[in-house]
């Protein structure tokens, strides 16, 4: 018959409470990373989104019989693609009628991180997400 030493079974004994420690400790490091780049790729989509909206919103508004109600309508439709909520969107000169061909048009859209957030808490807790496109009036 063959004997094992006592001391190799309390050696895997203490091995395994010691993989235990070492994954209690490491455990929530790893779920605070996972669900950190989630969050952060989640608001780097919401920004790519609201970047989108204004771009759709300002190339409506230029048009020659581009109005206000229809930039500002193709803004949202790009947002409410994407379910963002609380979407503010704001044109200057807010009277596209009275712009003359030539002149500068700027188109603003944002919305807030807490709303459109995976996670309630966080570092884009409380901080407005804003794009905004620049373009010349047809």
């Amino acid at each position: 018959m063959f004997h094992r030493p006592p001391n190799i079974k309390t050696k895997r004994a203490s091995r395994r409470g010691a993989a235990v420690v070492e994954f209690a400790v490491c455990l929530p490091l790893i779920v605070l990373i996972v669900f950190g780049g989630i969050e952060a790729a989640n608001m780097l989509f919401l920004r790519q989104t609201l970047v989108q909206a204004a771009y759709e919103g300002i190339k409506t508004g230029v048009k020659v019989d581009g109005t206000a109600v229809q930039a500002q309508a193709s803004a949202q439709a790009v947002c409410d693609g994407r379910n963002l909520q609380n979407v503010t969107i704001s044109l200057s000169p807010s009277n596209l009628a009275a712009v003359s061909r030539g002149d500068i048009i700027e188109i603003t859209v944002s919305a807030p991180g807490d709303d459109n957030s995976i996670f309630p808490f966080g570092p884009f807790a409380g901080k407005d997400v804003t794009a905004s496109a620049v373009m010349v009036k047809e």
